[in-house]
């Protein structure tokens, strides 16, 4: 909806006005010509929209995305941190007055000029590995705080099926269960990381693969994952966090037209976004959370 409809329905709705035998009237009864009510609708279509919900268009937030992956008690690479580190992040951002949003209120400042805390920041999880969320769930309850999980699609099928035909109560990854029961908490805004595109090429094009090809394949990844989050959970995603941070020059294009609003990536900026700048919510920036480091050290090297 552009924000001059968006001005323009909110205005419609005080005339509420009705076609009577080629005549308008207002709620109060009184008729007026038809030209009247044309004209101000013309003059409410062109007048400049200033505000967007509660904001001014234009106003910003600078709100910094921490991109973590899996709590593991040694962590063997980059993208793993242990649980002590996780813990000590969610204390620290606490005592320096951070506040963690859900994507969704990212999209809502920019699209509805819905208010963000003073200090926000995304927490953002991939993979949607099991571990870390039955770990995390109770500290997130004790910090006040709350993350976005992006799932792939694809594992979260595999590990509902493997626990329907085996007695295992514990996965690599998210069953439908987990993210049923990570969604109930309030704590974990579920997103999505493709149905299955997590390969070494992510969402990149394959070699030789022309554009039609590619807009195809990928609407129809992004169509599975639709279906199975809403069979699953009824919800739909409408940020997508790109596997492995890879994204093409038209992507984000593409994901537009399957009705996403935002996208992830994984270049470590810091991020602006602006009322009524729909375009400013793709390819955001995520610093990613390595492990052996204090949260002192990483949270003052980036905020």
């Amino acid at each position: 909806m552009s924000t001059q409809i968006y001005k323009l329905t909110n205005n419609v709705s005080l005339l509420k006005a009705n076609r009577v035998d080629n005549k308008y009237y207002l709620s109060g009864g009184m008729f007026v010509k038809n030209i009247f009510v044309i004209l101000m609708a013309l003059a409410m279509l062109t007048a400049p929209l200033e505000t967007l919900g509660g904001l001014p268009i234009g106003a910003t937030a600078e709100v910094p995305i921490i991109m973590y992956h899996a709590l593991e008690d040694n962590p063997s690479n980059r993208w793993e941190i242990t649980v002590a580190e996780f813990e000590s992040d969610l204390q620290w951002l606490s005592e320096n007055g951070y506040t963690a949003v859900f994507m969704q209120d990212v999209i809502d400042f920019v699209h509805l000029g819905k208010p963000l805390p003073e200090k926000p920041i995304v927490l953002s999880f991939d993979d949607g590995r099991q571990p870390a969320i039955d770990i995390m769930l109770p500290m997130l309850e004790a910090h006040d705080s709350r993350i976005t999980m992006a799932i792939i699609g694809a594992m979260t099928d595999k590990y509902t099926q493997i626990a329907m035909e085996s007695n295992r109560t514990q996965h690599p990854h998210m069953t439908w269960d987990c993210v049923r029961k990570a969604i109930a908490s309030g704590r974990v805004e579920i997103q999505s990381h493709t149905y299955d595109l997590h390969g070494a090429r992510g969402v990149g094009k394959k070699n030789g693969e022309d554009l039609c090809a590619y807009k195809a394949r990928l609407l129809g990844d992004l169509e599975k994952f639709a279906q199975v989050l809403v069979d699953n959970v009824g919800l739909v995603s409408n940020c997508l966090t790109y596997p492995l941070g890879i994204l093409t020059e038209v992507s984000d294009e593409i994901i537009r037209d399957a009705g996403y609003l935002a996208s992830l990536s994984c270049y470590e900026k810091p991020n602006t976004i602006t009322v009524g700048d729909y375009n400013g919510l793709f390819a955001l920036n995520r610093y990613l959370r390595p492990p052996h480091k204090s949260s002192e050290s990483f949270f003052r090297g980036i905020l």
